[in-house]
């Protein structure tokens, strides 16, 4: 794997020619009587239900990731039970840093909302930290934690009501609201305004709480306009004060409405989601990753929010996990429009800031299926390929029945690059070529056929690959 050059591939005029990930495990428990501090680190083992989880209802603590070394904040409900109902979750960012289960423990308690903070993210600290923690702690809680999957929120205070925003856009398929608190989406105001990057899924809702007096309460209306724009559901509430955080009142009165606004899972979406989902992986038991994998992205799109959702995505935690089985499943015409190119773009950045090699290079391989987006993530792939390098392309070779003619091929495995073939007749003193031939270059796959020389005995080919020239509208500050 590298960044600008392919491997080369020698090629002669007449042939061409699981790994398990383990983790080691490491548990160290400290309990105190209010706070309960947790570390783990364990593997995932596929086509487990709910893995252990160090916290019981009514606990507040810190957990580490089964996979990644990150920590969050966590405090489960009085009702919360494994084989209970599920309950709703809200994922909170600070702009200070540590999350918000502090200044939501009161409310989550006595509206039975599982509360995480995402403890790394804060003001002025990168999108990368963002990315990478919310990667890992989503991927942790929907391995070990029972929830609610058409109740799951996000919300943070100022700045970290922008990253909130920004968490329902890379978790689009599944954050139902948004609980902004004195909190903006980051454009305007000298900063480039709304961008189609910015997109947010339809039905989104947003309950918005502001004091009358705060200083930034110019980007209500700029704001609500855009996402309207966007099919987002808006509601807001004011309180007397300034930019701070609300009473717990108005916080009430903010989840009261997410919790009653959303489209609440229907009484056998739960059980058909699992017997789905069990069908799934028996299947991708006996060799069916490439029906599989389509059946989980169409679920993801078409059924966002939901029990299927959930499923879908823990399936696909599993098969992305291991590249080597991933890279060689057909993906052309896997999914289409933008939103399919941000499901899988995020999974890609998420996985790249988190060093998470196998599901980065199965997001690479997946986004190369997806058609009918805008192309404003071009110059975000781009950067992608550049910053963390990508899977080289296998070249392949076939000559004609009389060894006149040569055909060229290989599959893709990442967007967004430029490919050059070189030809050479000796490898020792020749300079490659670059060839100029006619090309069948798709999505997911290039190929070429060509006559050879009459006049040569012997030849070498090889691929050169660059990332492609692109350009992505800017994320907001953060």
């Amino acid at each position: 794997m590298n960044s600008s050059l392919c491997k080369h591939f020698g090629v002669t005029h007449s042939k061409s020619r699981s790994r398990a990930v383990r983790i080691g495990s490491y548990c160290l428990n400290a309990v105190r009587s209010v706070l309960v501090a947790v570390f783990c680190w364990c593997a995932i083992p596929a086509y487990a239900d709910l893995l252990p989880f160090p916290l019981s209802a009514n606990r507040r603590g810190v957990v580490r990731c089964l996979e990644k070394p990150v920590v969050y904040e966590v405090f489960l409900p009085s009702t919360y039970s494994t084989n209970g109902p599920a309950l709703p979750i809200i994922y909170t960012f600070s702009p200070g840093g540590g999350g918000m289960v502090g200044d939501m423990l009161l409310t989550c308690s006595r509206l039975k909302i599982i509360c995480v903070g995402i403890t790394g993210p804060h003001n002025d600290n990168g999108w990368d930290i963002v990315m990478r923690e919310s990667d890992a702690v989503t991927r942790d809680i929907r391995h070990r934690v029972r929830f609610d999957p058409s109740a799951e929120f996000a919300g943070g205070f100022s700045g970290g009501g922008l990253v909130s925003y920004g968490f329902s856009r890379f978790r689009a398929q599944h954050v139902a609201g948004v609980f902004m608190m004195a909190g903006w989406l980051g454009r305007g105001a000298g900063y480039p305004t709304y961008q189609t990057i910015d997109r947010v899924l339809t039905n989104l809702l947003v309950a918005r709480a502001r004091g009358l007096s705060d200083y930034g309460d110019w980007v209500m209306a700029p704001d609500s306009n855009y996402l309207a724009s966007c099919g987002a559901v808006i509601h807001d509430e004011y309180f007397v004060g300034g930019h701070e955080v609300p009473s717990d009142t108005v916080k009430s009165n903010c989840l009261v409405w997410l919790l009653n606004q959303r489209i609440p899972a229907g009484p056998n979406d739960q059980v058909n989601a699992s017997v789905q989902a069990s069908d799934w992986r028996t299947r991708v038991a006996v060799g069916e990753k490439d029906a599989v994998l389509r059946e989980c992205v169409l679920a993801l799109m078409s059924h966002p929010r939901s029990w299927i959702a959930l499923e879908a995505q823990l399936v696909l935690d599993d098969l992305m996990l291991d590249y080597d089985s991933f890279r060689p499943l057909a993906v052309n015409d896997l999914a289409a429009g933008d939103f399919a190119s941000d499901l899988f773009y995020y999974l890609a950045r998420g996985a790249g800031d988190g060093s998470d090699w196998p599901r980065y290079r199965s997001a690479l391989k997946s986004l190369t299926g997806i058609t009918g987006a805008n192309g404003d993530r071009a110059g975000d792939i781009r950067n992608l390929l550049l910053k963390y390098t990508y899977p080289a392309p296998v070249l392949r070779s076939a000559t004609g029945t009389n060894s006149d003619r040569m055909n060229l091929w290989f599959s893709k495995d990442t967007p967004g690059l430029d490919y050059f073939l070189e030809g050479g007749t000796n490898l020792v003193t020749d300079a490659w070529q670059q060839l100029t031939l006619p090309v069948l270059d798709t999505n997911t796959g290039w190929s070429t056929e060509f006559d050879l020389a009459s006049d040569s005995e012997r030849g070498f080919f090889r691929l050169r690959t660059s990332p492609s020239a692109g350009f992505s509208p800017p994320f907001p500050p953060q």
